[in-house]
């Protein structure tokens, strides 16, 4: 049996076991369960105590879940009957876990560091991973050190990332998460994803062309949105410099991709081409060579100390108990409620603004990856699958949807995430303020989940008489608070967060490392494109009323 049959082999995924058969009888008697009874009765505190986690300097508390403690160990048997031990071994050794594209998934061999030894079976990927990180670290030194120049031999002081998807999602989120503690030492960073170049075009009129250096950002090196803004910003590049395209890819440009000949194609040096392996999803991608630009911005060493904080999340993921497993128990939690209580929509809220993209990152690792209803061998599946995941930063949200959270028809559960300790690097002057902002913050953070859970409950003796009623509750929600958002924090949070997808895939009996969902969608504008720059509303697109009348409006005021 070759290598790759050995891997195929470990990866081969169990039938997915029904939630009814591990919980048994008691189904009926758990769904009528009520928040305000569980957490303000004589068993709450000790119930609490058996529903709270700790990882690090974290704190998950689910005892505003509906659920018991003997709740979440059944939850953790149903995640052990569908395999979990041995596809998430077979995870961490470059197994075959994506079977339509017949591909492992390569995300936790980008973090593995290089002095541990690896999962037997995945050396040759961690081992490429590093040297890729080494010549990413070559590259970003230049560039903060002020030694790259451009083709007029002024150096480089703005960076344009162009990227969508995973390519600009996570790179995105975690610069804006470390800003405050990670000010910007080299370049200036820019990042453009939106196909419309509406980011773009404004970075065009006030940046600088003679000291900008592009990166190119995209797995398959074809992606439209990607290909149609380094269209754009190669030739505004050529055109403002008076030099060839040639000469601006062989100066100002750095391509990452899983494509190394796409990368020659356009020209672009082998020393500033940046590869990854084709078994790392683009949603999975930060920790990869596609983070070049956000190291750029936050240095390497902090760039390494996110890796090092998502790696300790994968041991932990590997090797802790079921049911004090962060990932384990908040897949099975998140299964709970999108499976057996039918709540079709999950919020993500963050009390800390340095996470506004959370929400939005979130979107695309769950619901690209496990927003489907086809299963990993081919049959439609029969059960609920990944809920709707929206959100916002929570103070912000408490002043728009809130009303619908505590008062709408719709069932919603949640997720609140704070940091309890924020502004050490702050001016003196400035500590007393900033502390009770957080301070409030965190208090209005603790009150929004306890009415989630509480509702009407929730309301103090004393207001009973002034508080309109109404608040439904029972809506389960998850509480996780760090200690500071450090790198080694962000990293760990948002490998949790992957490894959550991962077994929910396994409950449901998913693969969720492929998305065919979004193909279709990229095919039908590429004949409607046509149609458009032809001026003629024929095209290889399926005719239909409302899209031909729209294309023949859109004709006639081009």
């Amino acid at each position: 049996m070759s290598f790759k049959e050995e891997k195929t082999v470990t990866a081969r995924a169990a039938k997915p076991v029904m939630l009814t058969e591990v919980l048994g009888g008691e189904a009926g008697h758990l769904s009528s369960l009520c928040q305000a009874d569980l957490l303000t009765g004589s068993q709450a505190e000790a119930r609490q105590r058996r529903l709270e986690v700790s990882f690090a300097d974290w704190r998950l508390d689910l005892s505003r879940q509906r659920l018991q403690p003997e709740t979440l160990e059944h939850l953790a048997e149903w995640a052990e009957a569908c395999g979990l031990a041995e596809q998430r071994q077979a995870l961490f050794a470059a197994g075959i876990v994506n079977p339509s594209e017949g591909r492992p998934a390569l995300h936790t061999a980008l973090r593995w560091p290089q002095e541990t030894p690896p999962v037997a079976g995945s050396e040759a990927e961690v081992t490429f991973a590093a040297e890729q990180r080494w010549r990413m670290a070559v590259l970003v030194e230049r560039l903060r050190a002020g030694q790259w120049r451009g083709v007029t031999g002024q150096p480089i002081r703005h960076v344009i990332h162009i990227g969508v998807g995973g390519s600009d999602l996570g790179p995105r989120l975690v610069a804006e998460a470390l800003e405050e503690t990670h000010p910007t030492r080299g370049p200036s960073v820019h990042y453009v994803s939106t196909m419309d170049a509406s980011q773009l075009v404004v970075l065009l009129e006030r940046l600088d062309p003679a000291a900008t250096l592009l990166v190119m950002a995209s797995k398959s090196f074809t992606t439209a949105d990607t290909r149609y803004n380094l269209e754009t910003a190669l030739t505004w590049l050529s055109s403002a410099l008076g030099a060839s395209r040639e000469a601006i890819c062989r100066q100002q440009l750095i391509g990452v991709s899983a494509r190394p000949e796409k990368m020659a194609a356009l020209g672009i040096p082998e020393a500033h081409r940046l590869t990854f392996a084709e078994g790392v999803g683009g949603r999975f991608s930060l920790w990869s060579t596609i983070g070049i630009s956000l190291a750029v911005q936050i240095g390497m060493p902090a760039f390494d100390e996110l890796l090092a904080g998502a790696h300790t999340m994968d041991r932990h993921f590997l090797e802790a108990p079921t049911v004090r497993n962060l990932p384990v128990l908040m897949a099975v939690v998140g299964a709970w409620n999108s499976q057996f209580l039918g709540i079709p929509s999950h919020a993500v809220l963050p009390y800390d603004g340095r996470l506004a993209s959370l929400p939005g990152y979130l979107q695309q690792l769950e619901m690209e990856s496990n927003g489907k209803s086809v299963g990993r061998d081919g049959q439609s599946v029969e059960h609920t699958t990944c809920p709707i995941l929206w959100g916002d930063v929570g103070p912000n949200g408490q002043h728009a949807f809130y009303q619908l959270l505590h008062q709408g028809s719709h069932t919603v559960s949640a997720d609140f995430i704070a940091v309890a300790r924020r502004h050490a690097q702050a001016p003196e002057a400035l500590q007393k303020t900033l502390n009770a902002q957080q301070r409030l913050t965190l208090a209005n953070c603790l009150a929004q989940a306890q009415l989630m859970a509480l509702g009407d409950d929730a309301i103090p003796a004393a207001l009973q008489a002034h508080m309109a009623r109404g608040y439904r509750g029972n809506q389960p929600c998850s509480v996780l608070v760090m200690d500071e958002l450090t790198p080694w924090n962000l990293g760990a949070l948002l490998a949790m967060y992957e490894h959550k997808v991962f077994v929910q895939s396994l409950l449901w009996g998913l693969n969720p490392f492929d998305q065919p969902g979004v193909e279709l969608g990229k095919r039908l504008a590429q004949g409607l494109e046509q149609s458009l720059a032809a001026g003629d509303a024929a095209g290889d697109w399926v005719d239909d009323a409302a899209t031909r009348a729209m294309v023949e409006h859109l004709l006639k005021h081009s």
